[in-house]
């Protein structure tokens, strides 16, 4: 190490301007970043649930829907002024140029009919016909409307206060899809009606705006980072190296991203404030150890090799342990959290071979500090007086520290007892926002936003015509229905029933499923004639496979798992002697419990991975397998503490918080790997082990604290963005790095002190040999 730092020293300038071009060469790639939030990024694509509704989605569409609500604030939608405003947005939907027309879908459109008794049996036609033009016909039509149950719930409230308009999209980004149907709302808005817009595109369009905030928020975060260091050293020269060291880390990791032209969405996005505070972290751990090795020597040159050649190792190793954790998130099932765990890696990567050339060489190259920095530099005296306290009260009551942990950790694991699992897109965002408040109208008047797919599929085409077939899908129906949380089901059972009746003078008795086969594909032939199909999105043309299409007023954990549970076992005994099979839990309610489950086991598997590779490598580096354990103990007590807090405060395991411990864990085993590392050098020239960890707490120590400091404060930036998934991230993050610190400054000196392992004996051997340095000889080198 030695050798390699006076090869920069005396190559400083070739290393700056080497590392200056590469920076210019991954910036010009910055052009091909992308932002591009998908569903199907953030959903486990292995998960049964997810495939069958990606198998749904390639049979029936309806993958990609844009809902507008149109809400009269005077009466109900029977009065000419609303259903013309319906029958025009309808028409200008059908125009927009990415909407799949065929999909397009409301009272005013062509392809819903009604189904009515006539002389001839049965007539098919549009609901919407024409436009009422007195009071009488405004009545019939308001009764056809509301009592078609095919409709009701769906297109049209219950009790007439709200309508919609539903269509499907070609693949494009979901910021235009949200747009051509705001073109298509737009002239039809007024002070009496409200029209508003819902569906996936539209929070994922919501999704990138807030993504866009972050072009605010990562200057705020560098600023905040300034200060910190600023106040760190006080000088300006130390406060912008180690800022120009991050920067250029994150300029080059996402010059690689968008190299690899790797989109990035609203999870990634965070990382360059990641990335900035952790960089710009290990540039402080070198500058602070070089500020003590020019008050001993009193050259520049010298203080820069003696301080790389002394931090140098065990920032590699604190790297290398950041970047191997963040790169374990490449396991998650969730394409957004591998994308994440990729961007963190290549940032750590980058910051640790910056941190290695840019840093000593710029450091080498600047003037030497003058006298009253050095005193600046020392100076904070009340944080000199809370390490002294805290190295007295660890080196005399070290087993008061950890029976106090103990105590702690103990009433955090049972907040944490109380965590839940839980994922609901819409909870990403405030309740302020109009995404949620336009969400609560759909949910008030219509059926609701969340979707759940059920597939019944039988042996050959034709199945789905058999009278038992229908009457067994119109019973699972009825189950489903009869739950609270779901608003409006559909399935062709209804259709089939409501054409019996209709062939039958519009009898209720002949509301039912005939009894005969012939019968029942002679309705669907005549239906078929009567103009453009409306049910083709749940019934394919063989009569093969079919849908039951339910609408749900809620998204939690609790409802989908008990939902699943009965209708599973109620279509195991329904349907066991027919020719068909029923796969149930496709929709976003399948979706949503498919995360749920993912992330349960994928938090566990990553927490097991990252524990391991803590272990491995700093046991391999320390040789010792009780520096391996020791390094883990402030980590678990944070984790506790992060997910007690998760618990006690009602926060969910979700997509947005299941990386968090991952994330923090790989920064905060940087504390405890830097003060033992620091412990293991103060024992080589100390007299008693209170002597050294007395000393290395108060260099290591406040290093410590102003890198805990800065990756806190940093991604406290993050709750003002307004977006709750990044307020969660940003706070538990904030805290586990505040907790590690605080830990690794108490409980480590604490079992040190307390076990006494023979890896901290006095007066061992140094942890990394290095010859004197001689300035002259590096020179002449």
């Amino acid at each position: 190490m030695q050798r390699y730092v006076e090869f920069i020293v005396r190559r400083r300038l070739a290393v700056v301007l080497t590392v200056l071009a590469v920076t210019v060469v991954l910036g010009t790639q910055l052009r091909h970043l992308r932002i591009e939030l998908r569903d199907s990024n953030l959903l486990p694509q292995a998960h049964p649930h997810v495939q069958l509704h990606n198998r749904i989605m390639a049979l029936f569409g309806g993958d990609i829907t844009v809902v507008i609500g149109v809400l009269p604030k005077h009466g109900d939608i029977f009065q000419p002024r609303v259903l013309q405003k319906i029958a025009r947005i309808t028409h200008a939907v059908e125009q927009q140029p990415d909407v799949i027309r065929d999909s397009v879908l409301s009272i005013a459109s062509e392809r819903v009919k009604s189904i009515h008794g006539s002389a001839d049996g049965m007539e098919v036609q549009p609901l919407l016909k024409e436009m009422p033009h007195d009071d009488s016909a405004m009545k019939k039509l308001r009764e056809t409307v509301l009592g078609e149950k095919l409709y009701r719930g769906t297109l049209v409230a219950a009790d007439g206060s709200a309508a919609a308009i539903v269509a499907d999209f070609h693949d494009i980004p979901y910021k235009e899809m949200v747009a051509q149907m705001q073109r298509a709302a737009a002239p039809e808005r007024d002070a009496d009606t409200d029209i508003i817009l819902g569906g996936g595109p539209v929070i994922g369009a919501a999704g990138d705006d807030y993504t866009a905030t972050m072009a605010i928020l990562f200057p705020i975060a560098v600023v905040v980072i300034a200060l910190i260091h600023y106040e760190a050293f006080r000088t300006l020269q130390a406060m912008f190296l180690p800022l120009a060291t991050a920067l250029i880390s994150v300029v080059w990791a996402l010059g690689i991203m968008g190299a690899l032209r790797q989109p990035m969405d609203t999870w990634s996005a965070v990382t360059p404030v990641v990335i900035l505070a952790v960089a710009a972290g290990h540039a402080v751990q070198i500058l602070k150890r070089y500020y003590e090795e020019f008050a001993r020597v009193g050259d520049s040159a010298e203080a820069v090799v003696r301080s790389v050649t002394a931090v140098g190792p065990i920032m590699i190793t604190a790297g290398l342990i950041a970047a191997a954790g963040f790169g374990s998130l490449a396991t998650f099932g969730v394409a957004s959290v591998r994308v994440l765990g990729l961007l963190l890696t290549f940032g750590i990567l980058s910051a640790l071979t910056v941190e290695m050339t840019f840093t000593p060489a710029c450091r080498a190259m600047l003037p030497s500090p003058a006298g009253n920095e050095v005193a600046r530099e020392k100076e904070g005296r009340i944080l000199k007086a809370a390490l002294e306290w805290i190295a007295q009260l660890v080196v005399r009551q070290p087993k008061a520290v950890l029976a106090g942990t103990l105590v702690v950790v103990a009433g955090f694991f049972a907040g944490a007892l109380l965590l839940y699992v839980d994922n609901s897109f819409m909870n990403w965002f405030p309740e302020s926002s109009q995404l949620r408040r336009a969400d609560a109208q759909f949910n008030q008047h219509l059926a609701g936003t969340s979707t759940l797919s059920i597939l019944v599929e039988g042996r050959h085409d034709g199945d789905i015509e058999e009278p038992g077939v229908l009457q067994a899908i119109s019973d699972l129906e009825g189950v489903l229905t009869r739950r609270p949380e779901i608003g409006a089901a559909v399935s062709i059972a209804d259709y089939v029933k409501r054409m019996h009746s209709a062939a039958n003078a519009d009898a209720p008795d002949f509301y039912a499923v005939p009894p005969n086969k012939d019968l029942i594909a002679q309705y669907l032939l005549l239906y078929s004639m009567s103009g453009p199909d409306d049910f083709i999105s749940i019934v394919d043309a063989g009569y093969r496979r079919t849908l039951i299409r339910a609408y749900a007023k809620t998204d939690r954990a609790k409802l989908t798992r008990a939902l699943f549970a009965d209708l599973d076992a109620y279509a195991d005994q329904r349907f066991s002697d027919l020719p068909v099979t029923v796969e149930i839990a496709g929709g976003s309610l399948g979706n949503t419990s498919a995360q749920n489950e993912s992330i349960v086991r994928e938090k566990i598997l990553n927490m097991i991975q990252v524990t391991i590779i803590i272990f491995l490598l700093s046991a391999g580096v320390f040789r010792s397998i009780v520096a391996g354990l020791i390094v883990l103990t402030p980590l678990a007590v944070a984790v506790i503490v992060n997910l007690g807090m998760m618990g006690l405060s009602g926060t969910a395991l979700s997509l947005s918080t299941a990386a968090i411990t991952s994330m923090a864990v790989s920064i905060g085993a940087d504390f405890a790997i830097y003060l033992l590392f620091r412990v293991r050098e103060e024992l080589t020239r100390a007299d008693t082990l209170e002597e050294a960890l007395h000393t290395s707490l108060l260099t290591s120590g406040k290093a410590i604290f102003f890198v805990s400091s800065a990756v806190s404060l940093g991604y406290m930036v993050l709750p003002f963005s307004g977006f709750s998934a990044w307020a969660q991230l940003g706070v538990l993050t904030a805290v586990m790095a505040a907790v590690s610190a605080m830990a690794t400054l108490t409980i480590v000196p604490a079992l040190i002190m307390t076990f006494r392992p023979r890896l901290f004996a006095v007066h061992q051997e140094p942890a990394w040999p290095a010859e004197q340095f001689d300035l002259k000889r590096a020179t002449a080198r």
